[in-house]
């Protein structure tokens, strides 16, 4: 087990290799309850005037999903708020009002609560960055997952150490920490924390991978987890490359009077094979399609309708979107 001194000079490695904090700062903490959460409150605690932090608040959401159980594990973080004197932002909602879609998973449903309630904590708090406690663990899974589901490129980036913009940023401080050395340092240190024991129930996919495929696969390489999240690392790299450039292509993107979005054939052959996929994606979002129901099917169709098809003819895409071709432009519109 490593110390609490070598786990908070792992974070303090990760929060400066990945530029997430700077003096002033105000970090909201998501804090559900468990390990995870609270032993990233009880660092950034310690290490805030080493980082020369302008403050630091608690956020925590109850999903209203698992009951008085959920409700118990509010009431813990609540009390720990009290006992390091910091300012404690609540909410409940309920999954199944109009806090949700129900043509996303329940996992998607609770993303898009936790991550509303967030930006309403950081306009109560004046924060300007959330800390959310992945780990290397969550990296893992979730390349796993969509590796085995068919993922892009973007998707295999898997969860971005540091996201978002100008206003408020989401960084994950222990994203290099594995559950395990994070769960003994507690346990070790005598802080208290909640287990939420439906992360244990194999009902959802990403139990499945975390109880039996990871430990399976970790037969033949006892480092799954870090070989993983070094793939995630190095595609990382080449996305923002890929980022970077598509800012730059995508001023061949316009816009129409009735909505659809027009691109050049002129411009668009021009473009690396994985620029156009990079471009077409923008265009079907901007449209309002779904892109995460695009498959590479869906990609193959579209380079032969780039590359080979004629004026008139049209292709439709997820989300009700259907693309035609003039003999000098790809245009995309709803149906």
């Amino acid at each position: 087990m490593r110390k609490s001194n070598s786990l908070n000079e792992q974070i303090l490695k990760t929060i400066r290799n990945y530029d997430m904090l700077k003096p002033g700062d105000k970090v909201l903490v998501a804090v559900s309850g468990g390990p995870d959460s609270v032993f990233l409150l009880h660092s950034l605690n310690f290490l805030k005037s080493k980082l020369k932090l302008g403050g630091i608040f608690i956020a925590n959401l109850d999903h209203g999903i698992r009951g008085k159980e959920s409700r118990e594990d509010s009431l813990f973080v609540k009390r720990l708020a009290a006992e390091l004197g910091l300012r404690f932002v609540h909410k409940k909602v309920s999954l199944r009002g109009p806090e949700g879609r129900s043509n996303l998973s329940t996992e998607e449903l609770a993303r898009e609560a936790r991550y509303k309630f967030f930006d309403e904590a950081c306009e109560k708090t004046e924060a300007n960055v959330i800390a959310t406690g992945h780990t290397l663990d969550d990296q893992a899974e979730t390349i796993l997952m969509r590796l085995i589901k068919g993922s892009s490129l973007k998707g295999m980036v898997g969860v971005m150490p540091v996201r978002g913009g100008e206003s408020i940023k989401v960084i994950r401080p222990i994203i290099e920490l594995e559950k395990k050395e994070i769960a003994e340092y507690l346990d070790g240190a005598g802080i208290d924390y909640r287990i939420d024991h439906t992360n244990a129930e194999p009902i959802y996919f990403r139990n499945i991978v975390r109880a039996q495929i990871i430990p399976f696969l970790e037969k033949y390489n006892p480092r799954l987890k870090r070989v993983l999240f070094n793939l995630a690392e190095h595609l990382r790299e080449d996305f923002e490359f890929i980022e970077e450039h598509k800012v730059k292509a995508r001023k061949i993107i316009a816009s129409g009077d009735k909505g659809e979005v027009v691109l050049k054939l002129k411009d668009i052959v021009v473009q690396p094979k994985v620029l156009q996929k990079e471009l077409l994606r923008d265009c079907l979002e901007k449209t309002g399609g779904e892109v995460k129901r695009l498959s590479f099917r869906h990609w193959k169709e579209m380079e032969s309708f780039i590359k080979y098809k004629r004026k008139g003819d049209s292709l439709d895409l997820p989300g009700a979107i259907r693309v035609t071709r003039t003999s000098d432009e790809i245009i995309f519109y709803k149906i």
